[in-house]
């Protein structure tokens, strides 16, 4: 067989599953036809029984590590290419294993389409330099006993992984997501320099964060770099901070005033969210986030200051302020593959949270948080911001504090974006149910978003910056609002002006274009009002799992949805009560 026509058959050996699935994937892109294996011991087993081109083997593994298969592979004749992909950067280990003929060294965290490319290269020159010393065939068994690219074993493949036996089907065909997506990447090809911080915003939290340092320490690490520190300053003068009205000009009085640990979460937060502005990002709405990770922080902060007792709030501002960071480092480092799964987030209704974890393998809070762990950033104040965007019932498996705090993350998130005004359709509108609420908060969602809102307003004018208006536009619809939960932790009204409504004063009867809420109502209180509804123009609100008895006479909405089905929900809603208004 001649190298053009020879089927590159591949093994990666590594005791992690997703490196294994991501390296495969990556390869499978490059035309290899790849299997799997877990240690030495496994792969020798494949090893024996056919021919590979390749072996790509970590190191650290149980039973026969990296060193010792390679060591083995490299005594055989005819061996295949032979590539180490670890995280152990150790030197000597490195010229042992360069010496006695490996072909390539990787180190963790990796680019698995640039290693691909350039390991194919190799594999290639090795093929066409055997063919030409002393031809060879491809064994019988290796082109009838394996299957052919494209139909390889799912569980090895992330691009089927989370698909559904019904929709993959025989030929384990991709779904639309991944089929448009132009490649799954690996946390791991991300490296810490895609965060946009400097080394002194670094060293401020690490110096916070460390109950040994002074505060002297401390402002002298700002004072490292003048625009971190004017901004410090700005923002510790502003009527945000300083209700006195008392200008302080020196940077041990800020630390005092904002909290030690505070200004090292805020120094990493503002650093970031400076270079956030800065950024060009065609797919996302840089101002939005920019704007929605200030409100957070306001909210978070006003959450925190009505409480009663000493808890832990070790990440929680940073968290909140950061909770779209890692969509930002996405957009930059992978714009063609978020540029297609906005654009299909927009088509499907998804949320791009459900599109960016099975893209990329893990939410963007996830993925910023190992990052930032890679900064030695300590784990207390980045642990809230590795849970945002788990959901409230998956949450529940957390122990106790862990969960909470990213519970009071995840609200102070909603308050913030609630207080901007303004969402993208691929958005999650997530409600908490009223314990997790009022386990946090002892004011109303409208309080908090009304309070938000003008420390928000009043943060970006110290900024030189203006919020847009929430005012009603000529255009906005006009609906009568009931909710039939809980009044102090009603989080629909507030959100109602984001979808261009306007409410009328809850009424006593039942009329066209009546949007109810029926989240976190009581049985009685739905059976009471379902029996009574007629009108198909009413909008039904429940919670996803509590929709029994809701279905009848109404348009129906559960929760948690996208944004974008929301202002669908609504928009329909609108266009039959326009009709049955030009009928009468």
């Amino acid at each position: 067989m001649s190298d053009q026509t020879t089927e590159r058959f591949a093994i990666v050996v590594d005791d992690e599953g997703i490196v294994r699935k991501m390296m495969a994937f990556a390869l499978r892109q490059e035309g290899f036809v790849c299997h799997a294996a877990s240690d030495g011991e496994e792969a020798m087993q494949l090893i024996e029984s056919r021919e590979y081109h390749l072996v790509v083997t970590d190191l650290a593994m149980p039973h026969k590590n990296g060193h010792a298969l390679a060591v083995e592979l490299l005594a055989r004749p005819n061996r295949p290419t032979i590539a180490v992909h670890t995280a152990i950067v150790e030197p000597k280990i490195t010229k042992d294993l360069m010496n006695r003929g490996v072909d390539d060294i990787i180190f963790k965290p990796t680019d698995y389409a640039a290693f691909a490319a350039k390991i194919r290269g190799i594999v290639d020159r090795r093929l066409k330099s055997s063919a030409s010393d002393s031809p060879r065939s491809t064994p019988a068994n290796v082109a009838t006993a394996e299957p052919v690219l494209g139909s390889a074993d799912p569980a090895v493949d992330p691009s089927t992984a989370d698909v559904p036996e019904s929709q993959v089907g025989d030929k384990k065909t991709p779904p639309p997501a991944e089929d448009k997506a132009s490649a799954i990447k690996s946390i791991d090809s991300l490296g810490v320099e895609s965060l946009p911080f400097s080394q002194a915003a670094l060293d401020v939290c690490r110096l916070a964060c460390d109950d040994d340092s002074e505060a002297d320490e401390i402002a002298e690490a700002i004072e490292l770099e003048p625009t971190l520190m004017a901004e410090l300053l700005r923002l510790g003068n502003s009527s945000f901070y300083n209700r006195s009205g008392r200008t302080m000009l020196s940077m041990e009085e800020i630390i005092v005033r904002i909290g030690r640990r505070h200004i090292g979460e805020l120094a990493l937060a503002l650093n970031a969210c400076s270079s956030m502005r800065d950024m060009i990002v065609p797919s996302l709405d840089v101002k939005l986030a920019w704007h929605r990770s200030l409100a957070a922080h306001v909210a978070i902060k006003q959450i925190l200051s009505q409480r009663t007792s000493a808890q832990r709030s070790a990440g929680l501002m940073l968290s909140a302020a950061m909770h779209l960071l890692g969509r930002m480092v996405l957009a930059k480092k992978f714009p063609d593959d978020m540029a297609t799964l906005t654009e299909l987030a927009e088509q499907t209704g998804e949320s791009l949270t459900v599109l960016e974890r099975r893209t990329f393998s893990a939410s963007q809070s996830e993925i910023l948080a190992r990052l930032l762990s890679n900064w030695q950033v300590p784990d207390d104040v980045i642990g809230p911001l590795r849970h945002f965007d788990t959901s409230y019932e998956q949450l529940v498996s957390l122990d106790r504090l862990d969960r909470e705090d990213a519970e009071l993350v995840k609200i102070a998130v909603l308050i913030g974006w609630l207080a901007v005004g303004k969402w993208d359709s691929w958005d999650a509108v997530e409600i908490p149910s009223p314990s997790v609420f009022r386990r946090h908060c002892n004011s109303s969602p409208s309080d908090l978003v009304h309070h938000t809102r003008a420390g928000l307003v009043e943060m970006l004018a110290d900024l030189g910056e203006t919020l847009p208006s929430l005012a009603a536009d000529a255009n906005a619809g006009h609906c009568i609002y009931r909710c039939l939960g809980e009044r102090d932790v009603d989080f629909i009204r507030p959100l109602l002006p984001s979808l261009g409504l306007t409410t009328d004063a809850d009424a006593g009867k039942d009329q066209p274009g009546t949007i109810v809420n029926c989240i976190d109502a009581s049985s009685g209180q739905v059976q009471r009002f379902a029996a009574s509804l007629e009108q198909r123009e009413n909008l039904i609100l429940g919670r996803n799992g509590e929709d029994e008895g809701l279905q009848r006479g109404a348009s129906l909405l559960l929760l948690p949805c996208t944004f974008g089905k929301f202002t669908e929900s609504t928009q329909s809603w609108r266009v039959s009560e326009t009709r049955k208004t030009s009928d009468r």
